[in-house]
């Protein structure tokens, strides 16, 4: 089986009943403002249904590798990678957490002319990397970069570690992995249920250097779009940014909430599979 996902918060105690009384609703009420507007600056919405179109369509391919078609199959994947599911699984985190004092400068900056501009670029490069004529371009760009640009090539480094993007995804790749292995193998029949998980884990890790030889090159070519049109100065000024603790704590609690959902996606895919298997649909 081909590996599908080579693939990016804390408490209160209030002792005194009149307290709990008269201030549970309005901090909640608080906090789910904040979780709007930290869900409106990040553009959430359309990033978790750019996320459900990638997760159908890899799915669909999935069972075509296997030589099937299914619309039972893609009822299923959309029901896995729902974006509204996805949308309330990352507010109710978010609210159990509780970040938003530590990340308001952050959340601040994406308010920002720039900061919105980032965003809306995140979007579109993801969207352009999709299609073989996109990833082409931005091989392009960054080998542009690699020969005739490499100064600011060593910026797009530099910011590329301080928010560890090849680090997290590879580690979100790898746990996506095993999730669904797991979701696999233990949703087979137990005569079937061949693969113990220490194999799968050794199994994950035999292709880490070709997963983070991948991950590297994504990462590379999403930014080498991404940031083609800062200037050099927006560019110094989102490396600054990337070296704040807000920006840090934002993109590990992001990180985190995406980690745990891409997960529990990866898992029920793996028993959505062995099901159509046992039925005889891959």
């Amino acid at each position: 089986m081909s590996n599908y996902f080579f693939n990016i918060f804390y408490n209160k105690i209030i002792t005194q009943f009149f307290l709990i009384f008269f201030l549970t609703l309005p901090v909640q009420a608080i906090e789910k403002t904040e979780v709007n507007r930290l869900v409106q600056v990040l553009n959430l919405k359309d990033l978790f249904q750019e996320l459900q179109n990638e997760g159908v369509t890899a799915g669909i391919e999935m069972l075509k590798e296997e030589g099937q078609q299914s619309q039972e199959w893609v009822s299923k994947l959309n029901e896995i990678y729902s974006s509204d599911s996805m949308q309330e699984f990352f507010r109710n985190e978010l609210l159990k957490l509780n970040i938003f004092e530590d990340v308001e400068n952050a959340v601040d900056f994406y308010e920002t002319t720039f900061g919105k501009k980032l965003i809306k670029n995140e979007l579109t490069t993801r969207k352009v990397l999709k299609s073989e004529l996109g990833k082409a371009e931005a091989k392009k760009i960054f080998n542009q970069l690699k020969y005739f640009k490499p100064n600011r090539l060593k910026v797009y480094q530099k910011i590329i570690e301080e928010n560890h993007y090849i680090e997290d995804n590879v580690s979100s790749s790898m746990n996506s992995n095993l999730a669904f292995y797991q979701g696999y193998s233990l949703s087979l029949p137990s005569d079937k249920q061949r693969l113990l998980e220490a194999e799968i884990i050794s199994k994950i890790w035999a292709n880490e250097i070709e997963t983070r030889k991948r991950m590297t090159e994504w990462v590379m070519s999403f930014t080498s779009y991404n940031y083609k049109d800062l200037t050099n100065n927006e560019l110094n000024n989102l490396l600054d940014f990337s070296k704040s603790l807000p920006s840090k704590r934002l993109n590990n609690t992001i990180n985190y909430i995406l980690d745990k959902a891409f997960e529990d996606q990866s898992y029920r895919l793996g028993q959505a599979f062995a099901t159509l298997s046992e039925q005889g649909g891959a």
